[in-house]
């Protein structure tokens, strides 16, 4: 790759340190050059979000690298996700929710680079599908792996599907083996500055969210968001890239009942390319909550989460990608439990 096409592809914020340091290597780190930059090619960060069921309903913005399509060219790809969630919780002044089941998550994203030069444009379209946990058996032998077996998934053990949140003026209860289509999100990037030798290259990005998911089964919340957000990325020492997300949500309502702030999300994460095919990828996720002052923990509490991501390149044009993210427990009773996933990118160049 030569000039600027390097790569393909609040309230409660209690963790600066590590977007902080890789915000100084991307200022920092030299760029690759141009014969290292032919061979190994950055696959970017895997398309995380908050899995949480309640908290990500609201507008998650696209994870993304800083570099947008090229003019003409198409970006399709599908992306799957099986999450665990064992959440259960009671307050003093009568609200109560607990949540035990699994949900799949199926997205289908189109890009497409257009006329303006860098300016990259899509929609994902998504799907929910909620059960009694299949990864459960997973989880639970990764816990007597590590010896930390989780007390509310041994006191919930026989019991089966479970989603239930109740109190003041709000009542959810979806039934089990529910299938849908969630809101639509539409997106724009554009790049702001391009890779230099000391300056990563930097996007700014747009996203709405199109309220078209059925609120009464809790597919959507039936209220518009708006975000925007930024995207950096650097190039440093032949094989690692560096990224950083950074977004501010407005929703534009209220959900059954519970009132919705502005909130904050921020991803960072370190990529090794260990050949020119494959790369290993670390990240590190922050989402503030869309609730806030509801009474409890796992509405108002944000996430953070640790991922850790494989990617291979079949041909220049077809990535795919997997991925587990597990909850750091940096801030309690809030995060889904486990989650696993892979998406399948595949690019049509520009004629």
């Amino acid at each position: 790759m030569s000039g600027r096409r390097t790569q393909d592809s609040t309230q409660g914020v209690g963790w600066p340190a590590p977007s902080m340091l890789l915000g100084m290597l991307l200022v920092l780190g030299p760029s690759v050059g141009a014969d290292a930059a032919e061979l190994y090619i950055g696959q970017g960060l895997v398309p995380v979000r908050n899995f949480q069921p309640l908290q990500g309903l609201s507008l998650q913005m696209p994870v993304d690298s800083a570099m947008p399509l090229r003019s003409g060219e198409l970006s399709l790809r599908a992306h799957v996700a099986e999450t665990s969630t064992i959440l259960r919780e009671t307050t003093g002044t009568g609200t109560s929710a607990i949540l035990k089941f699994g949900q799949l998550r199926s997205a289908f994203d189109i890009r497409y680079g257009t006329a303006m030069e860098d300016v990259e444009v899509g929609l994902e379209f998504a799907s929910l599908y909620r059960h009694s946990s299949g990864i459960d058996g997973l989880v639970l032998a990764g816990e007597s792996l590590t010896g930390q077996s989780a007390p509310i998934r041994q006191q919930l053990k026989k019991q089966g599907y479970a989603y239930s949140v109740g109190g003041g003026n709000t009542s959810l209860n979806p039934p089990n083996d529910a299938f849908g289509l969630t809101d639509i999100v539409a997106h724009v990037k554009a790049l702001m500055v391009a890779e230099g030798m000391y300056i990563p290259a930097t996007s700014l990005r747009v996203a709405l969210k199109v309220p078209v998911g059925d609120r009464s089964r809790a597919f959507g919340t039936g209220v518009a968001d708006l975000g925007v957000g930024l995207s950096l990325q650097k190039t440093v020492w032949n094989r690692v890239g560096l990224y950083v997300n950074l977004n501010e949500v407005l929703p534009t309502g209220h959900y059954s009942g519970l009132a919705l702030r502005g909130y904050f999300t921020m991803v960072t994460g370190v990529e090794f390319m260990a050949t020119p095919k494959f790369s290993i990828t670390g990240q590190f996720d922050y989402y503030q909550s869309p609730f806030g002052n509801t009474g409890l923990k796992l509405l108002d509490r944000g996430v953070t989460e640790a991922v850790l991501a494989f990617g291979y390149r079949f041909t220049p044009t077809l990535l795919w990608q997997i991925y587990g993210v597990e909850n750091l427990d940096f801030i309690r009773d809030s995060a889904a439990d486990f989650t696993i996933g892979t998406a399948l990118t595949y690019r049509i160049p520009s004629k």
